[in-house]
């Protein structure tokens, strides 16, 4: 997987690539190391980069995972691309990685629409998916989507962020 041409260069020797299995322990461990995010099960991660390869990317340096994106075209909507969880190392942070992956993954797969949940309190993420919008010169829709009832313990609201149509860059 390329990294677009036109990213801003960085400090860090940065390589992106599509994940394998043997990467979901280590963004199991990478998000426990993070905190601030759920932490799915482990199980959770392998079976995410074993069945959704192409719609998926872990960053490196020097071999060590910098970051990952975890993401899946929603049935209903294969024009879309819908972001499950985006991770980056508290030493890899201030490198635009989160935008810089997002953006190899939209620019190999070619889609219309960016996707996300986010809940109210995690304006990083809220940020991140802005920005993706000016970026691409795109509308971003925030729209109210999961309630706090729909979760069976305690549980923020989830709104769904649909940014596009994307432009090809």
């Amino acid at each position: 997987m390329a990294e677009n041409a036109t990213s801003r260069t960085t400090d860090l020797d940065i390589r992106f690539r599509a994940p394998t299995p043997e990467d979901g322990a280590r963004m199991w461990s990478l998000i426990g190391e993070m905190g601030g995010l759920e932490q799915n099960t482990a199980y959770f991660y392998v079976l995410f980069c074993l069945d959704f390869t192409d719609t998926c990317i872990v960053a490196e340096v020097d071999g060590r995972m910098a970051g990952f994106v975890l993401g899946y075209r929603p049935p209903a909507r294969p024009d879309a691309m819908f972001v499950w969880q985006v991770g980056v190392a508290p030493w890899a942070r201030r490198q635009r990685l989160a935008q810089r992956m997002i953006r190899a993954l939209l620019d190999e797969l070619g889609v219309a629409w960016l996707e996300a949940t986010v809940t109210p309190d995690n304006e990083p993420s809220r940020k991140l998916f802005r920005s993706m919008a000016r970026e691409y010169d795109t509308e971003c829709r925030e729209i109210g989507f999961m309630t706090a009832e729909m979760f069976p313990k305690s549980h923020e609201p989830e709104d769904l962020f649909r940014i596009g149509p994307l432009k090809k860059q």
